[in-house]
């Protein structure tokens, strides 16, 4: 009975339109748990970012009728960047799945509805997802700490319903695909958030600076933050194992019809209401209030490119 219904969710998965279902255990994720001590160990700095993270160890925090995992990959790496927008703005916030106008938004709620036809109790979320997708066996992480699939590169998101029946659990893929000595990541981190293979410094990380750090960001972070307005790729554009695995073979028209307010020249002088009606609906980690923010992100970006050119 469990089999049939683990490959009834998977179907499930199948038809709504995720590219890989897997299953995993309810029990902790122990290799996470290392993962966040390391990090902290070797960065004390870094506690206040990484300690609120541990509730994520134990999928059974708060549920403990937990049995099982169920970990889903989206792939966002299909749809048409219009421009140059992926040179400035992370491509996972420009194809964020959770703006309403994406044609990918209602999947997790189909998901969830699904497994309740199907008479689960579930639970969204809860774990740490790309720990999950590697032990439900769907993604392998690369050194750059990103989830990777062959079919997608690492322009995946992974999703996670935690479930109260004991369903078969996929084999896990905890071997590390990339190349022998390869530092490409390393090499092309910024601000050497990435300090080692697999131990990223959120604190230093482009895209946090971007938008949750504090301001004035240190000046040295600042000057090395290059093009970046909102969010950062450097690590994922540089790594060998990406390379092709961008499909833009689907539109973007909600993208399509913001483009021209999303250039750096647009953003460096944006007024609040083409930020509050525009930008924030689609780009919402920088406050409403703060559209300074954006306007300083913008002159930087500005200011790296003419330099460079």
């Amino acid at each position: 009975m469990s089999q049939e219904l683990a490959r009834q969710v998977k179907q499930l998965a199948a038809e709504i339109g995720y590219v890989a279902c897997g299953i995993t255990t309810g029990e902790q994720f122990n290799r996470y748990a290392d993962a966040l001590d390391a990090r902290m160990e070797a960065f004390p700095e870094t506690q206040p970012h990484y300690e609120p993270m541990r509730r994520r160890v134990d999928p059974r925090h708060r549920a403990p009728w937990v049995n099982s995992v169920v970990v889903c990959i989206r792939r966002y790496g299909k749809y048409r960047l219009p421009g140059r927008l992926g040179d400035h703005i992370g491509r996972n916030y420009l194809a964020d799945r959770r703006v309403e106008a994406c044609p990918d938004h209602p999947r997790p709620k189909q998901m969830m509805a699904g497994l309740r036809e199907l008479g689960l109790r579930v639970k969204r979320g809860g774990c740490p997802d790309r720990a999950a997708a590697a032990r439900a066996g769907v993604a392998k992480i690369l050194r750059n700490g990103f989830a990777w699939r062959e079919d997608c590169g690492t322009w995946l998101n992974v999703e996670t319903w935690r479930v109260g029946a004991e369903l078969p659990a996929d084999a896990p893929t905890y071997d590390v695909p990339c190349p022998a000595d390869c530092r490409a990541c390393l090499d092309a981190c910024p601000t050497n958030a990435l300090a080692e293979p697999f131990i990223m410094r959120l604190d230093r990380c482009v895209a946090y600076l971007t938008y949750h750090e504090p301001r004035p960001i240190a000046a040295e972070l600042w000057e090395r933050m290059g093009p970046w307005i909102y969010g950062c790729d450097a690590c994922q554009l540089a790594c060998p194992l990406n390379e092709g695995k961008w499909l833009s073979s689907e539109p973007a028209p909600w993208l399509d019809a913001a483009a021209e307010k999303l250039t750096p020249e647009a953003l460096a002088t944006m007024d609040e209401r083409t930020y509050r009606e525009v930008v924030h609906p689609m780009l919402w980690y920088i406050p409403e209030d703060d559209v300074g923010r954006w306007h300083a992100n913008a002159r930087r970006a500005l200011e790296h490119i003419g330099a460079k050119s």
